[in-house]
């Protein structure tokens, strides 16, 4: 819900990369992984069972050019749906 309101900042705690995958996505693409009104996550989250959203994440080095996305889930399902993003 924070999404829909401005930026959406996750505070990264130990333990936290074991349910937790980050992806930079250059800035031209994000409108192309976003999809029409968040269609193109949302069918991504509802196929690998995971949870997606743009935001930061404390201790990561944001890139120039790039967006964070963050990816909740268990392993096998953010490696699926992060290789269906990179595709």
């Amino acid at each position: 819900m924070a999404q829909r309101k401005g930026a959406v900042y996750v505070e990264r705690e130990e333990g936290d990369d074991e349910n937790m995958t980050i992806v930079d996505i250059p800035v031209e693409a994000v409108g192309f992984v976003t999809g029409k009104m968040g269609n193109f996550l949302r069918t991504i989250e509802l196929e690998w069972k995971v949870l997606m959203l743009f935001g930061e994440v404390s201790g990561h080095k944001k890139k120039d050019k790039h967006e964070t996305l963050v990816i909740f889930g268990e392993e096998r399902a953010r490696r699926g749906a992060c290789l269906k993003i990179m595709s």
